[in-house]
């Protein structure tokens, strides 16, 4: 029997090796661990990557509870060490050019079907091509060549000097346009690895596309111009040779992420599917899913027959006066007159019989037995039924949740590794700032106190405010920032308001006119800026603290309609009294809250 991942266990054959109560039984029970599914494992690491991928497309739920479990954990990103406009570049590249949770989420996909995931990071670069003769660099993009396959020469002509059929040399420069870097997730099927047994050290390579190898010395533009010259060596260099075009990685160039096997398997450097130790059980859900399918197609519609009574209503049997030929021709006419018109009323000599064939699909239906094999699959594998059916029941959740988390701590781990290398090799291309970054912890349901003991910590000069505000989603130091950018506004706004209004008071003693001696509820006759902005002082104040708040919007309007350049520095006034009021508020808490610390120690 050929060796497999999982050993399969012959029939009982040799006597020789068995004892007395295992020789006893040997001919007369069949053993149970030689079943159908035993002879569809895979043998090999190819064919169980294969099936992994296989199970996970085919098994309804399992690709959205793989998801679930994923967006789970992948909540946000946090940058310790950096400045603050070093974490803007950060982020900018991250968020918006990367897009890199939803990569991570890829990558944990990939995880959850295939054991592994291996990453890479495209850095982009241009491409030149330089004269020999006269030094001119062209772009790439920008100069027609012809590409020689044999020697990766690029052939030219120079539009400066008037070269002709020159050979360029090719130039590659690493570019800082970061909208242009890429996660990459290769193909585990297409990787091989080399395993030092002592050591544990790993060289990783790719099996090419055939396809790809043939754009590329064929000379294809959109392929040539975007790929580093690492690789395209390797196609020319086995051009010949179809399927072993084997491209060596360097080192730090590849992130390998994977789960953790049993030391025993033939898998050295891999790791297997999650779900292929569980191919027993998703073989019986397939199954039960088979029958199902051959009951709808067989048992949902009945069959429906009619046939003539036995006796008609004279006492004789309708079959003696009609031949059955005539009968089925007129039923037959009957159903399609009906189907034509449905509230036609037909006439029959004699008693019709109807009856209903089949139609059983429901009481056959296997529809327990595959959610009982669905739930002992998802709960052997760690994930709560709550993700599968959609809902998450919170009763008891905080225990739950907890083990549920520590069964997944090296999904975790490993992508805040991969997280920490992508920000590594950013910050080596790039020449940045190096930064620390992870996922921040997944909020569990019983997180309210300790969120509470951090607002109390940060009151108390304990703890950093942004590490207080973190866990609510709040940046402390942008929101500063913003209260800042609103008080310059607004004072901004008042010097304006003040401004018009001593205009206007200039204005209007200057002109003498009857009009400008006009009272209204925001002006008065000869009214320096000074006495305006005293007289806009007051009437805030009346309006916030001595005003019922039903009658302050009307009272406004009067304002504004008798004189806006007062209007506009009552509204003003009101806003700096509320923000004094909010400002000593807040500081009155922090006050009780340092006395309460104190108190206590």
């Amino acid at each position: 029997m050929p060796s497999s991942l999982f050993t399969q266990n012959a029939a009982y054959s040799e006597l020789s090796s068995m004892d007395g109560v295992t020789a006893a039984g040997a001919y007369k029970y069949p053993n149970p661990f030689c079943d159908i599914a035993s002879m569809y494992i895979p043998v090999n690491l190819q064919e169980a990557l294969e099936w992994g991928e296989y199970l996970a497309l085919t098994i309804t739920p399992f690709k959205s509870v793989i998801r679930r479990v994923c967006s789970y954990f992948l909540t946000s990103f946090e940058l310790e060490d950096a400045s603050d406009d070093v974490r803007e570049k950060y982020e900018g590249l991250l968020n918006d050019d990367l897009h890199i949770m939803q990569r991570l989420l890829d990558v944990g996909e990939d995880l959850f079907v295939y054991g592994n995931s291996f990453v890479s990071l495209y850095l982009p670069f241009d491409r030149y091509l330089k004269c020999p003769n006269c030094g001119m660099e062209y772009h790439i993009d920008t100069i027609g060549y012809a590409f020689d396959r044999h020697t990766g020469d690029f052939v030219c002509d120079c539009k400066k000097c008037g070269a002709e059929n020159e050979v360029f040399k090719r130039i590659d420069r690493r570019s800082f346009d970061t909208s242009r870097v890429r996660v990459i997730r290769w193909n585990p099927k297409r990787i091989r690895l080399r395993v030092h047994d002592i050591s544990g050290d790993i060289e990783y390579y790719y099996r090419m596309e055939q396809r790809f190898v043939d754009h590329i010395c064929d000379g294809d533009r959109f392929y040539l111009n975007q790929t580093p010259w690492s690789m395209v060596q390797t196609c020319l260099r086995n051009g010949s040779e179809p399927d072993q075009h084997l491209f060596k990685f360097s080192r730090e160039s590849v992130f390998h992420m994977k789960e953790s096997s049993l030391a025993g398997l033939p898998i050295k450097g891999w790791a297997m599917p999650p779900l292929l130790p569980y191919f027993k059980l998703a073989y019986y859900i397939q199954l039960m899913r088979r029958y199902d399918e051959a009951i709808a197609l067989d048992f949902i519609v009945p069959f429906r027959v009619l046939y003539p009574e036995n006796s008609a209503p004279n006492g004789q049997d309708a079959l003696t006066t009609v031949s059955m030929s005539t009968f089925i021709s007129a039923m037959q006419q009957m159903v399609q007159r009906k189907r034509y018109n449905v509230t036609d009323i037909q006439v029959a000599p004699f008693s019709i019989g109807y009856q209903l064939i089949g139609g059983e699909a429901k009481q056959l239906a296997p529809k327990d037995s595959i959610q009982e094999a669905m739930s002992e699959l998802l709960s052997a594998m760690g994930i709560p039924q709550e993700l599968f059916s959609g809902n998450l029941t919170l009763q008891a959740a905080p225990v739950a949740l907890r083990l549920f988390e520590r069964q997944f701590n090296v999904f975790v781990d490993g992508i805040n590794s991969l997280l920490q290398w992508i920000l590594d090799r950013v910050s080596t291309y790039f020449m940045w700032d190096q930064v620390s970054g992870s996922l921040s912890s997944v909020t569990l349901a019983d997180d309210l106190e300790r969120k509470g003991l951090q607002l109390q910590a940060a009151a108390g000069m304990d703890i950093s405010k942004q590490t207080a505000y973190r866990a609510y989603g709040i940046d402390f130091m942008k929101e500063q920032k913003r209260m800042l950018d609103e008080q310059t506004q607004i004072n901004e706004m008042n010097q304006k308001a003040q401004q018009e209004a001593q205009a206007a008071m200039q204005q209007g003693g200057g002109s003498g006119g009857e009009e400008s001696g006009m009272e209204g509820p925001g002006g008065t006759i000869g009214a320096t800026p000074g006495d305006v902005n005293e007289q806009a002082d007051q009437l805030a104040q009346q309006l916030l603290f001595a005003t019922p708040p039903t009658q302050v919007r009307g009272a406004l309007a009067q304002i504004k309609a008798s004189n806006p350049t007062l209007y506009a520095l009552v509204k003003a006034k009101m806003q700096e009294y509320r923000q004094q009021a909010a400002s000593q508020g807040q500081q009155m808490v922090m006050d009780q809250q340092r006395q309460q610390m104190m108190g206590g120690g």
